[in-house]
């Protein structure tokens, strides 16, 4: 028992620790990146591939899409597919993710703009989302913040480093001094 203990409250610190902070997305969806765009997109590319597997690979378009994935309303990859549509469960929530290089100056950028549909049952279609919705789980945001920070990683050699980094939040103003 004293095993299992140990093991849940284990588990419970990795699920605490485990992912980046907000600062550190923060930092890699704003990074810039200088270099080569052709080693840039080989390092975007395998680290993607260390997550998903890709669809679509485009070194001239500095572009590519991972295969869809359906997901439950809890995060849990959902059975069925594109092919197998009616075996996707109710409200699961389909997510391709695409990401490019895109200039920036002399710089450059790199973005993951996921495509999500939820499939409706008795619709033959999903309905799209976009993923500012507020009902989009938070799950299928963390998806996209965490593939952007993988990126991020595997690109620090490129990273254009600026100055400070993000700016510190304003510090609070000084109480008033108490009138005499």
């Amino acid at each position: 028992m004293r095993n299992l203990s140990l093991s849940l409250a284990t588990l419970c610190l990795i699920a605490a620790c485990g992912g980046p902070s907000n600062k550190d997305i923060a930092m890699a969806k704003q990074a810039r990146y200088t270099g080569d765009k052709i080693a840039i997109f080989n390092s975007v590319k395998t680290a993607v591939e260390s997550k998903y597997k890709l669809d679509k690979s485009d070194e001239t378009a500095l572009g590519m899409q991972t295969k869809p994935r359906w997901y439950t309303q809890d995060g849990i990859l959902a059975p069925g597919s594109d092919e197998s549509y009616r075996e996707v469960p109710d409200r699961a929530i389909r997510v391709v993710h695409v990401v490019r290089m895109l200039p920036d100056g002399d710089a450059w950028i790199v973005q993951d703009e996921p495509v999500m549909m939820r499939r409706i049952a008795g619709s033959p279609q999903p309905e799209k989302l976009d993923p500012k919705d507020p009902s989009v789980p938070g799950w299928a945001t963390g998806q996209v913040d965490e593939l952007q920070f993988e990126i991020y990683k595997a690109l620090k050699q490129y990273e254009v480093k600026s100055p400070g980094g993000i700016a510190p939040a304003p510090a609070p103003a000084p109480a008033p001094a108490p009138a005499p």
